[in-house]
């Protein structure tokens, strides 16, 4: 009878722990000028930052992040990615904070300029160089329902 009733603990606590983990993480999309942010150990809701660029929240407002950026990576703004099938699997909606993301060389000949911050504005980085034969750079923006969109090889 000990080992039966020591199970349901067990069964209970792990469903407790899992429970609180499901309610940690954002699980709907923000609504429109707002975005999660992780604030200690929870995801709250906050108006969004001025800009795509690099901001930090701090003391209940945005800041930037004059940390110079990494010289190979490129900021990606924190976004909502739709629920989605990808080859027969279906994927969550989930948040995805900013973060910094390492970009590949196209090739020979071509340069990385980082993002930076021009005054007030972020400057998304962007290649300079001879790009690989036959491609144009696209640079990160938001698309269709304010999706963010990673610079890319056209």
């Amino acid at each position: 009878m000990k080992r039966l009733i020591n199970i349901a603990i067990a069964f209970a606590s792990l469903f407790i722990f899992l429970k609180g983990y499901a309610l940690a993480v954002p699980s709907e999309a923000p609504p429109p000028g707002k975005i999660w942010i992780e604030a200690g150990a929870e995801w709250i809701l906050v108006v969004a930052p001025p800009g795509d660029g690099p901001y930090i929240w701090r003391e209940g407002r945005w800041i930037i992040d004059q940390t110079p950026p990494p010289s190979d990576a490129e900021w990606i703004p924190g976004h909502w990615v739709p629920a989605h099938h990808k080859k027969n699997v279906y994927i969550k909606g989930h948040w995805v904070p900013g973060h910094w993301e390492a970009i590949q060389s196209p090739g020979p000949g071509a340069k990385w300029v980082p993002g930076h911050w021009k005054g007030n504005k972020w400057v998304p980085g962007h290649w300079k160089g001879a790009p690989p034969h036959g491609k144009k750079w696209v640079p990160a923006h938001r698309g269709p329902a304010e999706r963010w969109i990673p610079g890319h090889w056209k």
